[in-house]
């Protein structure tokens, strides 16, 4: 009983606050050339969501240049965020910060969570940065799961998720919900598996399909286009029909053959076999990652695609004029290459980890140092600390690191640099040689 009372609660407050957001402004796209800073605590230190965003946006407009600055410090919070605001986020100069705290909050009281919030916003605004807030992801207490429970947890997260709005209304500053569409989510999925959950096995960390969950919420508030591009060919006239981000040329048609090619403006966003569950569970593909092939005027029957020679599907006359989706096709030349631009991201990604554990261990060692920190003090910092935690195995590893990296941070900034540049290299849109040929196999998979 009080499972389903909750529950009920829980989906009154989510309609409640949905009614809510709709009333606040949405954040606008990232523009060519913004920094934008993530701040948070382990959720965006080690998470993926805001590495989504920032492979959907080189892949989907790879001129616009956004540089992404990981602001997150595990086990931080709003308090601890804003004493570490100017060094750890300001000096950066970003031109954009979100701010998504509250995990770590629930141990104090809600007011020192909204009054550390409402300082840190009203310190982004005066630093001229666009603020968007972030509701928190959940804690899910809700889950038949071994990890210790914290039954309230979620409630509590829920509970800051309303003080998020109603700072982002008193700055008029836009909010993203987080917290409302991953409760959703998982009151649902666990109407049909209680051992179900959008977050990790420990109730707090999201899962890579969650952090994808987070990202569509997130591109979805920004008003993107789903469209990587629109092929279609008229078949019988012989000419390109309506294009979108992209062009055609070399249209040629013979003996039922249609061979193009194609410059297409943008890739197809990888979708990574650890994410892949979150496409049952949000839209993602139909809204953000549409590569769509349109062929009409074909005659009956069943047509081989080939991409630069390379053999891709077989399908019917009606699949192609109603259009396939070429973005599920995870063997075509475009799909590849958004793949090698995910690799060449990871590798920035593992450097910029190296450089959040120095943030992290003189954020936790020595909260208060002047800036740049001494470095000769430091070991006496991480002794102290090491002693705090009882000589944790997992923080004397990362003071370990943290001393044997901490002479080449200069080294890593620049190596950053170098991977992004190599990624929007990799990112940059090739043509392609579209073949489209009668075939006498059937094709029996549907289409994604």
């Amino acid at each position: 009983m009080i499972m389903k009372n909750t529950l009920a609660l829980l989906a009154a407050l989510l309609l409640a606050t949905s009614l809510t957001a709709q009333g606040n402004r949405p954040p606008r796209a990232f523009q060519p050339g913004d920094r934008w800073c993530v701040l948070g605590d382990s959720i965006t230190r080690s998470g993926q969501y805001h590495r989504y965003i920032e492979l959907f946006y080189l892949t989907r407009y790879p001129a616009r240049k956004l540089e992404v600055i990981n602001c997150g410090i595990s086990g931080d919070t709003a308090p601890g965020a804003l004493q570490r605001l100017q060094w750890d986020c300001l000096d950066a100069k970003p031109t954009v910060v979100s701010v998504m705290l509250g995990m770590n909050d629930r141990a104090h009281s809600a007011e020192t969570y909204d009054k550390a919030l409402r300082q840190l916003t009203k310190s982004l605004v005066a630093a001229g940065a666009k603020v968007i807030l972030l509701t928190p992801s959940i804690f899910d207490d809700t889950a038949d799961l071994p990890a210790a429970n914290s039954p309230g947890g979620g409630a509590v997260l829920a509970g800051f998720a309303e003080r998020v709005r109603a700072i982002a209304d008193e700055f008029k500053v836009p909010v993203i919900d987080f917290n409302g569409p991953m409760t959703a989510i998982n009151a649902e999925q666990q109407k049909r598996n209680p051992k179900f959950t959008i977050v990790g096995g420990d109730r707090i960390h999201p899962t890579p399909p969650g952090h994808l969950v987070m990202a569509y919420e997130f591109l979805r508030a920004q008003g993107l286009t789903g469209v990587v591009s629109r092929i279609t060919i008229d078949a019988a006239a012989g000419k390109a029909g309506v294009l979108e981000n992209c062009t055609v040329k070399d249209l040629k048609i013979r003996d039922g053959e249609v061979v193009f090619t194609c410059l297409e403006n943008a890739l197809p966003f990888p979708v990574e076999a650890k994410a892949r569950p979150a496409l049952d569970l949000v839209p993602f593909s139909r809204e953000f990652n549409q590569q769509i092939l349109l062929v009409r005027g074909l005659a009956p029957g069943h047509y081989a695609l080939t991409i630069d020679g390379k053999e891709i599907r077989t399908f019917t006359a009606p699949e192609l004029a109603d259009g396939v989706n070429l973005a599920g096709e995870a063997n075509t030349p475009q799909s590849e290459q958004s793949l090698a631009v995910l690799a060449e991201l990871q590798k920035k990604w593992d450097v910029v980890a190296k450089l959040r554990n120095l943030a992290v261990c003189e954020h936790t060692a020595w909260p208060n140092a002047p800036r740049p920190v001494d470095l000769a003090q430091m070991p006496a910092k991480l002794d102290a600390r090491l002693a705090r935690s009882r000589n944790n195995p997992v923080i004397k590893e990362a003071h370990q690191q943290y001393l044997a990296t901490k002479p080449q941070e200069a080294e890593l900034w620049r190596e950053v640099e170098q991977t992004l540049a190599t990624s929007r290299q990799a990112a940059q849109p090739k043509p392609h040689e579209f073949t489209l040929r009668p075939s006498k196999l059937a094709q029996t998979t549907p289409t994604p």
